[in-house]
């Protein structure tokens, strides 16, 4: 009864796609994924990536003969080139494979456009916790069990043509019907790299993309003859030549009957009723004799509000998120969201983020009481697969959010070694057993403001001004001025000037100084030692601190500042 139950109702939903593989019974699970390098890649493939991650572990925690394959689609054409592509250099190698394509960027040193973005992403995979073989598709289809592979798509070339006209004829209209089968007449699932131009495909000039199609096979020499739409070499090759690539709809499955693919996450795009998808395992079947893997549709991963487009240079990638946040807290943000629900990733709410994971560990780690029953096992499911290395027996101990952004935002006035001073006494309060050290102190100052630094450049292009409430309400941004300007000082009052000096001499004279004293302090001055109000007072101090009249809660912050920076800074005379 309990196995019943735990089926039905699984502790998270990727136990359900596990369950589904394992009623599989494959001895060796081989999961799959692809991208193709056709600019900087955005952080959207992670969501595909990280469910077979996670699929990974949870096979391996189980000692399952598990192993995870990235396609790095190489072999893939040049369609068009993202904007920060030079129009010279796009022009001279549009229509070619991009392993072909040289990088585009001088003096970088990689060996093609392929490599130069394909590694962009593939040498985040160890700070993500990822764990997979990359394989690049031109030298996939050097190989011989893959050229096998061509030769069985060109021998059931007819069967293909039924199965796309079975799945593509009804999503056209009379006009696209009678095109589409005009073009498959004398069409073959083959294309193939021109020996001359090292183009496989040619855009012409009304926009349409033609390929290098096929167009003779001879199954007795096991050759195809090509004529090349870009610059009329016409050519006869042997089928075993590695310069033949199949129709993408045809690619698919058969990557899946070589490497006998268990799962396959894809875009919903793809997954739709009817699509590629359903083409591809139905292709799988009947021409290469291979069920096909499991298919789990996922929906987009946004950045706030707009879809991220690699070939239009709409990019956010992980190499940037690693430069500005944890990579556990975006493992967790794909692994909580089920496939089938849209991610809108929003940089502002990356201190959101961090309270779900601290919560998650909280409850993991029995810190914190869960609401229900359901809750607790989702976390205790979840936690594991969000972690880069092994897990602790405790909770680990980290700097808080809140400190990080205080500190990385007044490093123009104190040194890294002050600065390290201030979190070191945060982990001595807070009883660390083992303290950061300041290299990686340091790393993790740096990504926080990496991070703030990217709010500022929000909030600088937000013109709503109600949006822009809403994130400074959450975030405490601010710039401590280098030193303050005259016109500052001629704007304070006499009272303001003279409370100055007052709270200056109590911060000398104070030795343990605390936030809600200091906070106290500032209005106990101002209403009974220099009679105004405690706004005007509050406003004086944080103007010649940055500049405005306001800013974070007065009492905290004087308190995490340097007692000696602070008191010369306090120093304030009128002319």
């Amino acid at each position: 009864m309990n196995e019943k139950l735990n089926k039905e109702f699984p502790a998270h939903w990727l136990q359900e796609i596990v369950d589904n593989i394992n009623e599989r019974n494959h001895d060796i699970i081989t999961l799959a994924t692809g991208k193709t390098p056709s600019g900087h890649i955005h952080i959207g493939i992670l969501r595909e990536i990280i469910i077979c991650d996670a699929i990974r572990r949870v096979f391996e925690n189980n000692n399952k003969n598990v192993r995870f394959f990235l396609f790095m689609d190489s072999f893939d054409a040049a369609k068009r080139f993202p904007d920060y592509i030079e129009r010279d250099f796009q022009e001279k190698h549009l229509g070619k494979p991009f392993y072909r394509i040289p990088c585009p960027f001088e003096r970088c040193g990689c060996k093609s456009y392929a490599y130069h973005f394909g590694f962009e992403l593939i040498s985040t995979f160890e700070n993500f916790g990822i764990e997979n073989k990359v394989i690049w598709s031109h030298e996939l289809y050097s190989q011989k069990n893959m050229q096998e592979k061509i030769k069985i798509a060109l021998d059931k070339t007819e069967l293909i043509k039924d199965i796309l006209k079975k799945y593509i004829l009804p999503t056209l209209d009379n006009e696209k019907k009678e095109q589409f089968l005009k073009s498959q007449k004398n069409w073959f699932p083959v294309m193939a790299e021109c020996s001359k131009c090292h183009k496989i495909q040619n855009k012409q000039k009304d926009g349409s993309i033609i390929p290098n199609r096929i167009i003779q096979y001879s199954p007795q020499k096991d050759t195809v003859k090509y004529k090349c739409v870009a610059c009329g070499y016409e050519e006869e090759l042997s089928i075993f030549s590695g310069t033949l690539k199949l129709n993408w709809r045809v690619d698919w499955p058969a990557k899946w009957s070589l490497f006998n693919t268990t799962c396959e996450p894809a875009g919903k795009d793809h997954c739709v009723k009817g699509g590629s998808y359903d083409t591809g395992l139905e292709i799988c079947k009947k021409v290469y004799n291979y069920k096909g893997p499991l298919k789990v549709p996922y929906e987009w991963l946004r950045l706030g509000e707009r879809d991220m487009k690699t070939s239009k240079g709409i990019v956010f990638t992980p190499k940037r998120y690693l430069e500005m946040a944890d990579p556990e807290i975006f493992r967790t943000l794909i692994l909580r969201t089920n496939p089938m629900k849209h991610i809108s990733f929003r940089i502002e709410e990356i201190p959101q983020y961090y309270d779900y994971y601290e919560r998650m560990e909280n409850i993991y780690y029995n810190i914190e009481k869960a609401e229900t029953k359901e809750e607790a096992e989702f976390f205790k499911f979840l936690y594991p697969l969000t972690k880069i290395q092994t897990i602790n027996t405790e909770k680990p101990e980290r700097l808080t959010l809140n400190l990080l952004i205080f500190l990385s935002q007044i490093q123009n006035i104190l040194s890294i070694e002050k600065l390290y001073a201030k979190a070191k006494n945060f982990m001595k309060k807070e009883n660390f057993e083992q303290l950061i050290n300041v290299q990686e102190f340091e790393k993790i100052l740096d990504r926080t403001k990496n991070w703030i630094d990217e709010i500022k450049k929000i909030l600088r292009n937000e013109k709503d001004r109600k949006k822009i409430n809403n994130i400074t309400q959450k975030i405490s941004i601010f710039t401590i001025l280098d030193k303050v300007p005259k016109k500052i000082v001629k704007e304070l009052d006499q009272a303001q000037i003279k409370g100055i000096k007052k709270i200056r001499d109590f911060i000398r004279e104070e030795k343990d100084l605390k936030a809600d004293i200091i906070q106290n302090k500032i209005f106990q001055i101002a209403k009974n030692e220099i009679d105004i109000k405690p706004k005007k007072l509050f406003q004086a101090l944080y103007k010649i601190l940055l500049g405005k009249k306001y800013g974070p809660r007065l009492g905290p912050f004087l308190v995490l500042l340097d007692r000696e920076w602070l008191l010369a800074r306090l120093k304030i005379e009128k002319n």
